[in-house]
């Protein structure tokens, strides 16, 4: 304090020139906080004010409100328009509306918005080398050596694992069910134990015992630590607001330190194991990466996407694959085949409950295509479940848990037919969650109707107006997985057993304001009675 006093009294009268440098400082930052908050009006574009913005955020780090509330807000304070601006902190992002526009923006010119946030920092974030954070020809090489992990043919190795540990869901309740037939549950938690014992499967081919024994798992806790909304994830979004670079500046993190050092741990502790045992025959998710990492010239493409529409059309060479990208990319197949499956699955069992008839309807089709399979339901015939795709593609059109969609302009663009201009890196966010709830779109938008997704009126939905996983090159590269995990719990649950509710069944599920995803808040029970 007293080497600025002194700097000060070198210029004069301290006093003075302390309300001098105050009020200069003062100055530059009103006209550059103006200059933030009039940037859609100067433009003419119709928008959300900042003050509103900023304060609708605060909320949701308060956690009175989920972020799909917000987004909700906004979406309907610009009814009627195809488009409108918001801010991000003080930053000018865009809230897209009309689906034909997000349609456009996703596929057609999905090479002016192949980012959603600008480049990580590695060395900042050891976990950031995945397909959410990674951008441009990184992220690009990425997708195209780990298409073929999706394949039809992994995919079916992959069903025989989910069966597996559905078999062992299913061998818990009846024991559950031993003494008066029928057992009370929260589902939420039970589902939840699943999902983490087909990820362990299917992504490190670990043995997790989350439905054996919940209470030692030790990826459950820290899989629960890296979906919790802590200090450190709030002091990261509030320094994102003020600059998008703050938190990488200041070496912030969202997740707990624990966490990082868990999944790097248990990642490299795996590809160890995997390598001293020699090739394996097994293919669950770490050892095909670890066969690109090994031989990344030789993986051939077992894929229809086209990634070409990205800039430079080049796939980048050489090796790419290192320990950290193999682990960021566990990590992101965790963070999004967990909660969000789970969550997915709990809405759809909680609304089979809510209607009998449709519980009854599929049961009926599972049983008709038992018959025709020798008893069980194999790879080839989940998509001979019609009933299934249509109660499972309603849930997510109620629930959508993919319930926002950010990308980040790479470019400036002009909006087509219109003089505004989107310049280079604004935020553009697409809210699922509101487009699904929208009656322009899906008339009676709480009613739960999986005709909607009947053969008759499937073809009605408007393109664009639902994105369960995205759309255009970037779009959820597990969603037959993710359809497939869903259908399996699904499937063993209304074959086995009848769902009711129960004395602690609530009315209305209310979604968890502190959840990065659309979740419930609390537990989901429900009754289930074995079937005779």
């Amino acid at each position: 304090m007293g080497s600025l006093v002194e700097l000060l009294s070198s210029f004069g009268s301290p006093s003075l020139n302390s309300v001098l440098i105050v009020a200069s400082v003062g100055l530059l930052a009103w006209y550059y906080l103006e200059d933030k908050v009039a940037y859609w009006s100067k433009r003419g574009v119709p928008n959300v004010p900042a003050s509103k913005c900023i304060a609708q955020t605060l909320t949701f780090l308060a956690g009175r409100k989920t972020m799909n509330e917000i987004f909700k807000e906004q979406y309907q304070l610009l009814e009627g328009q195809k488009y409108g601006g918001t801010f991000q902190g003080l930053y000018p992002s865009i809230l897209v509306r009309d689906p034909a526009m997000i349609k456009e923006w996703l596929v057609k010119s999905f090479s002016s918005f192949h980012d959603r946030a600008p480049e990580p920092d590695e060395n900042v974030d050891k976990l950031a080398g995945n397909l959410f954070q990674l951008t441009g020809d990184r992220w690009r090489t990425v997708r195209h050596k780990m298409s073929p992990a999706f394949s039809s043919a992994k995919l079916k190795i992959m069903y025989e694992t989910l069966k597996d540990c559905a078999e062992e869901c299913n061998a818990h309740l009846e024991a559950r069910c031993a003494s008066k037939g029928e057992t009370e549950i929260d589902i939420k938690d039970f589902v939840s134990n699943y999902t983490m014992d087909v990820i362990g499967a299917c992504a490190m081919g670990i043995k997790c015992n989350a439905v054996r024994d919940p209470e030692n798992c030790e990826m459950k806790k820290v899989v629960k630590e890296m979906f919790a909304v802590g200090w450190r994830s709030i002091l990261f979004q509030l320094l994102e607001m003020i600059h998008p670079k703050l938190p990488e500046l200041l070496r912030i993190v969202p997740r707990q330190p624990a966490v990082e050092q868990f999944l790097m741990t248990i990642t490299k502790n795996a590809m160890e194991m995997k390598t001293k045992a020699g090739q394996s025959t097994r293919k669950d998710f770490l050892q095909i990466l670890m066969n690109i990492s090994s031989s990344e010239s030789d993986v051939t493409r077992d894929s229809n996407e086209d990634l070409s529409v990205l800039e430079g059309g080049v796939v980048h060479e050489g090796p790419i694959f290192t320990e950290n990208i193999i682990a960021g990319v566990v990590t992101s197949f965790l963070f999004a085949g967990l909660e969000p499956v789970s969550a997915i699955t709990t809405f759809c069992l909680y609304e089979l409950v809510r209607h009998p008839e449709m519980q009854e309807r599929l049961f009926q089709e599972i049983q008709s295509a038992r018959k025709e399979s020798c008893g069980e339901i194999k790879y080839e015939d989940l998509k001979k479940l019609r009933y299934l795709d249509q109660v499972v593609n309603e849930t997510f059109r109620k629930y959508p848990v993919a319930s926002i969609l950010a990308r980040n302009c790479t470019e400036n663009v002009q909006i087509s037919g219109e003089s505004v201009v989107v310049e280079k890196g604004v935020k553009v966010f697409i809210s699922t969650y509101a487009l699904h709830r929208d009656p322009t779109f899906f008339p009676d938008p709480d009613k739960f109707d999986p005709e909607r997704f009947s053969e008759e009126n499937v073809d009605k939905i408007i393109p664009g107006s639902y994105l369960p996983f995205g759309d255009g090159p970037r779009f959820c590269i597990a969603q037959r997985l993710a359809l497939m995990d869903v259908k399996t719990m699904v499937i063993t649950l209304v074959s086995g057993y009848t769902l009711h509710t129960c004395s602690k069944t609530v009315d209305h599920i209310e979604m968890d304001p502190k959840a990065f995803t659309l979740n419930p808040k609390g537990s989901v029970w429900l009754r289930l009675k074995k079937r005779i």
